[in-house]
């Protein structure tokens, strides 16, 4: 099911502070200056003046290419406007009249960098009006013509959103082909604004571990963290919507005939890795992308995803390698954690030095990491023979260790409270019995040490 992103917040307050510029500075024409000195003193004073409208309109027909701040401010107007209507015969006229406003300020202004067109699909999608096929049009107009200004992830999404319906419903002359490429520059896109959020959110993130944030730097953060939240959506719809369009043999196909040319381009073999893995089409092509990615951009997922195809192979050292770089390579916690636990699993109890060795890393990062206690204790209940050989008393003494390292999984994550508790329990019924103890002729409180590989101690618990 695609997710919905929400479209963003317009703010109609007239604070022309907020314009970076004043009217007066960039006005050339003596007669226009003063007109839209007087205009720019008048809305200050009279921002909900009821002829602001007229005023506008008569300033914007006498001076038209004095400045863009005109049709700035009428876009303001208008927008609060539509937004005051109660009524579609109100609403129309003020649309149709912002949608000229946009054509004019292109005409007046064609280098204006304000995404007119965008704003036009937007305002037509916003409001329902105009038909899908017009919005599409716009919005693939502009993504052609305005790409460096097509970075809202609700744009993103209704266009993407369009792009298939109208394929879907045979509205647009396209094939499956070139809507799969249309499809990959939009993913390309969102794929490339949100390596842009996540970086601002990391480093804002870290720089705030170890100072205080500017109130810039906070509205920065947080922006940042809504953006990356937004084109994480539109990148899942983005999958979601090319899953429907093609299967395994139609993707790989399609992205076989386009490797050549994206072979060092790091955000389309990470796009193309995770599509197929996500799809579940591990082919060799799969493999190929996945390899050349990670020599091009050794990254935490695509040293992931070489782990996971090294232990497809049953390569258990360079499955140990690569899910070892990853974790190094993760900034996430719980995702580093977990990686270390994937780590020590891969070792397991045929190298327990270095099985435990990284779930301790994976407390260390994550002190709150309860599967490793979990494991650790299955590793030192697997460990009688060589620990303790022939002394039948203290190989059973050993499951007292587990129990207690196995409570703390517990301690520490409250979900694994049961679990840690049960499992706890059974190492208990398998430790010596009170009976034991007193033919061992040892005492509660008396320590057993492991000097194995183990190196711990354990009290003998009063029964």
């Amino acid at each position: 099911m695609n997710k919905k992103i929400s479209s963003s917040n317009r703010s109609f307050a007239f604070v022309f502070a907020l314009l970076g510029f004043s009217f007066a500075a960039i006005a050339q024409n003596s007669e226009c200056k003063n007109k839209i000195v007087a205009f720019e003193e008048f809305v200050q004073s009279n921002s909900h003046d009821q002829t602001l409208y007229s005023r506008w309109k008569e300033l914007k027909q006498q001076c038209p290419t004095e400045s863009e701040s005109v049709y700035l401010i009428g876009e303001k107007i208008l927008n609060q406007k539509i937004d005051q209507a109660n009524t579609a015969e109100e609403k129309n006229p003020m649309i149709s009249d912002l949608m000229s406003v946009y054509d004019e300020h292109d005409k007046a202004f064609p280098n204006n960098k304000k995404g007119n067109r965008i704003s036009k699909a937007l305002l037509l999608y916003d409001n329902k009006t105009g038909s899908s096929k017009e919005i599409f049009a716009f919005l693939d107009k502009a993504f052609k013509m305005d790409n460096s200004e097509f970075t809202n992830p609700n744009v993103l999404n209704i266009y993407s959103e369009l792009l298939v319906s109208q394929y879907q419903k045979k509205e647009i002359e396209l094939t499956l082909e070139q809507v799969l490429e249309k499809l990959d520059e939009i993913s390309e896109k969102a794929q490339s604004e949100l390596k842009k959020s996540s970086l601002v959110k990391e480093n804002l993130s870290l720089k705030a571990q170890t100072e205080k944030l500017t109130s810039q730097e906070q509205s920065n953060l947080q922006n940042a963290k809504v953006s990356a939240n937004e084109l994480t959506l539109v990148m899942e719809n983005l999958s979601a919507r090319t899953d429907k369009l093609a299967n395994c043999e139609i993707l790989v196909s399609f992205y076989q005939k386009n490797f050549d040319k994206n072979a060092e381009n790091a955000l389309w073999l990470e796009r193309v890795s995770d599509r197929l893995d996500a799809k579940k089409c591990k082919s060799d092509f799969y493999i190929k992308v996945s390899e050349k990615l990670y020599a091009l951009s050794p990254s935490a997922k695509a040293a992931y995803n070489m782990g996971i195809i090294s232990r497809n192979a049953k390569n258990k050292p360079q499955t140990i390698e690569h899910f070892t770089k990853s974790a190094e390579l993760q900034t996430d916690i719980n995702k580093k954690a977990e990686l270390y636990y994937l780590v020590a699993t891969t070792y397991g109890y045929g190298d327990k030095v270095k099985a435990r060795e990284f779930a301790k890393k994976a407390l260390e990062v994550k002190p709150a990491f309860g599967k490793s206690y979990i494991f650790i204790s299955q590793l030192y209940a697997n460990s009688m023979k060589e620990c303790v050989g022939d002394n039948a008393f203290e190989s059973k003494a050993l499951y007292w260790l587990a129990a207690e390292t196995a409570k703390k999984a517990g301690a520490v994550e409250p979900i694994l409270k049961k679990s840690a508790d049960d499992l706890a329990a059974n190492y208990t019924k398998k430790a010596p019995s009170k009976e034991e103890i007193s033919q061992a002729k040892r005492k509660s409180g008396e320590q057993i040490s492991f000097k194995c590989w183990i190196g711990e101690t354990v009290s003998i618990p009063k029964l």
